[in-house]
């Protein structure tokens, strides 16, 4: 390849021929000048469009953030019911009971049993990890008889039987969604003023069939259409005593003796309640406990659990 240039001595242009190496040079030098426009043109149109997957993505990401935060809130949530469900388990154990309540968790870090490793786990030590596992669920089986042991020992020697307490919900085939307000500080859904509520609101249908929650004796059955309405109040071994209120009728007199999970009535609406219910109360001694905590003899840890956390959610009481 040839180019001109200006050869000043004799004051004209002469032809000069380029090297190979210099025209490689040359080529190279282009070559790499485009590859970075075009790599400055991309990013920068990049910066500035998003394509349509891109667009999807976006969305996608806000929407699995989203998700995210709630589910940490709700973990929160329950974190801290089950927490408060743990305190509230050892101050009723102990009442009831005038002690602390054992320890049943089963420690078992120091076992093999992983669900990922069993496959590479050699024979003999999946045979000696199982017989560890089998061994300590055994020890922790005859701790929990020896509790239970107890438990009728300390009932039987102040004259109580396990069904001298309430335990059991009011209402039999019961679900968490039929749980109210619960005692404390509730909105009063006709006066709409905050006031103190003195049991647990348990929705149903009118006529449903209301069960006494432990063992006792009718001490008293008002009929009024007034406050609470129909009522039955039962007297049980240990200072309890139930109220069954806005009952649609009775089926008990006074001095009646009573087994735990007999019908005493059926669920209505009389006095003022906003809509058909049971208000059910317990108290001990005189002092006003909140029903919730005493539902543990027929309900499994999770309707536990929902119930309690709708019993504490739930502002408005329903009279």
């Amino acid at each position: 390849m040839a180019k001109y240039v200006y050869d000043s001595k004799k004051g004209t242009f002469v032809r000069r021929f380029s090297s190979l190496g210099r025209v490689v040079r040359s080529v190279v030098e282009f070559l790499v000048a485009m590859l970075l426009s075009a790599v400055a043109f991309y990013a920068v149109f990049a910066l500035a469009f998003s394509t349509d997957r891109e667009k999807l993505l976006e969305r996608e990401h806000a929407l699995l953030d989203s998700e995210y935060q709630s589910l940490n809130s709700r973990l929160d949530l329950l974190d801290g019911v089950v927490g408060d469900l743990q305190v509230r388990d050892r101050e009723i154990y102990h009442d009831l009971f005038s002690a602390d309540p054992p320890n049943y968790i089963i420690e078992a870090q120091d076992t093999l049993l992983r669900g990922g490793e069993l496959e590479e786990m050699p024979e003999e030590d999946l045979v000696w990890d199982a017989y560890a596992l089998i061994k300590r669920i055994e020890s922790t089986a005859l701790q929990v008889s020896a509790s239970l042991a107890d438990i009728d020992t300390v009932l039987a020697r102040e004259g109580r039987a396990p069904t001298a307490l309430p335990s059991i919900v009011p209402i039999a085939d019961f679900s968490p969604r039929q749980t109210g307000a619960s005692v404390g500080r509730k909105i009063n859904p006709f006066y709409k003023t905050v006031r103190e509520h003195t049991g647990l609101d348990l929705v149903a249908p009118v006529g449903t069939i209301v069960r006494c929650s432990a063992d006792g004796k009718v001490t008293q059955v008002i009929k009024s259409a007034k406050g609470m309405g129909n009522q039955v109040v039962v007297e049980h071994p240990g200072g309890f005593r139930t109220v069954y209120a806005h009952l649609d009728k009775t089926g008990v007199s006074v001095g009646q003796s009573v087994r735990q999970g007999a019908a005493l009535g059926t669920v209505g609406q009389t006095g003022s309640c906003f809509a058909p219910c049971l208000h059910y109360e317990v108290l001990r001694d005189g002092i006003r406990q909140d029903p919730v905590n005493y539902f543990f003899a027929e309900l499994s840890p999770a309707t536990y659990r929902e119930m309690m956390i709708v019993a504490l959610t739930t502002g408005q009481s329903m009279d």
